[in-house]
């Protein structure tokens, strides 16, 4: 693996103190962020009412975790006195990193998940990463097993997986390195009473709310990755528009996740489609019998789904749009393909 082998060092401990949710001053949350000049950490509830888990974000400067005083970096934290009774339950200590393998495949053996990356926990992104990536590798394969995809299919896993990865763990990466920045400039004067210590409380909590809500919103970087270099993807030219950790523009662009919509009836596009291929058809005067020919000959699972064309520019200039397995855009046109056994064999790893 390459990367950083050491992006921030953090204490965790997990507690009991019963006596700790009636002194919570603020309103109660399941997350609850400690920034001082002394330690910044995080509180979170496990059980909403004893139990606590508490990350203490130890400071460059710090030497190893055992050197660093916990009791009082959870007191600190907690904002408890030394008489205030709690159980350490367990702890463990360690290390944010990003870290990525040089390559996800070694002939028939594959690497998915933390196996294959390995980044800062915040928000799940490496939860949701490897979730991808085994949704990905999973239809790749039951389309080799299932016998109507050559092996050559496979070689698209790592080919779409690599640079999303490499895209996502830059993502957190940034974001750790501003948090890092925050907790390292903690004013003096946060604690102060009057008008310049609220000036100064304001100004922190409006950094920290613009920091955070990215990571735990992080619609961006959920729904708005694209594949744009895969061998069975069918391009049209068209660039896929451009995302960030919060922010995203759905869109048909081929390598583009398939743009969600409710149906008339009030039901889910994602639950109508089927198990393989589903080519959505918003004209049912639109000829597609040559596709669904093509497909039957090569043993392709493709279904054609008609629906009313949704009021999202997302849609708009495409009569047809081919989504896969995992609902990522294979391939779209205002009709039929000229080459449909050609678009079929594409899409199935068996472009010549």
């Amino acid at each position: 693996m390459s990367g950083d082998a050491v992006i921030q060092r953090v204490q965790s401990t997990y507690i009991r103190a019963p006596g700790l949710i009636d002194r919570q001053q603020s309103e109660r949350a399941w997350g609850t962020g400690a920034i001082n000049p002394r330690r910044s950490g995080m509180v979170y509830a496990i059980d909403g009412s004893e139990r606590w888990l508490v990350h203490n974000y130890m400071k460059p400067d710090e030497g190893d975790f055992d050197e660093v005083d916990r009791d009082f970096c959870l007191r600190t934290i907690l904002g408890v006195e030394d008489g205030f009774n709690y159980e350490i339950i367990s702890k463990e200590d360690w290390y944010g990193r990003r870290l990525i393998a040089s390559q996800f495949r070694d002939r028939c053996a594959f690497i998915a998940g933390d196996a294959a990356h390995i980044w800062v926990p915040y928000a799940g992104y490496g939860m949701n990463a490897g979730i991808a990536d085994a949704m990905n590798l999973s239809w790749l394969l039951a389309a080799h097993l299932n016998g109507w995809a050559p092996a050559s299919i496979l070689d698209a896993y790592e080919a779409e997986r690599w640079p999303i990865t490499s895209q996502v763990s830059r993502f957190a990466m940034s974001h750790a390195e501003t948090e890092i920045r925050r907790r390292g400039a903690v004013p003096s004067e946060i604690e102060d009473e009057g008008s310049q210590g609220d000036r100064v409380r304001d100004e922190v909590g409006r950094l920290t709310y613009e920091i955070n809500v990215q990571q735990y919103a992080c619609a961006g970087l959920n729904f708005g990755s694209y594949y744009d270099r895969s061998p069975i993807i069918a391009y049209d030219g068209a660039e896929p528009p451009a995302y960030t950790m919060s922010l995203y523009t759905p869109s048909t662009v081929p390598g583009c996740r398939t743009p969600h919509f409710r149906r008339a009836d009030g039901s889910s596009l994602y639950d109508a489609m089927g198990e393989g291929f589903t080519l959505l058809r918003f004209d049912v005067s639109t000829a597609v019998t040559a596709l669904e020919a093509a497909a039957r000959s090569r043993g392709v699972p493709l279904v054609v789904l008609d629906v009313e064309r949704p009021d999202l520019a997302s849609y708009n200039g495409c009569g047809l749009v081919l989504s896969r397995p995992d609902q990522h855009v294979a391939w779209r046109g205002d009709r039929a393909p000229d080459d449909p056994l050609g678009l079929i064999d594409r899409v199935r790893g068996a472009a010549r």
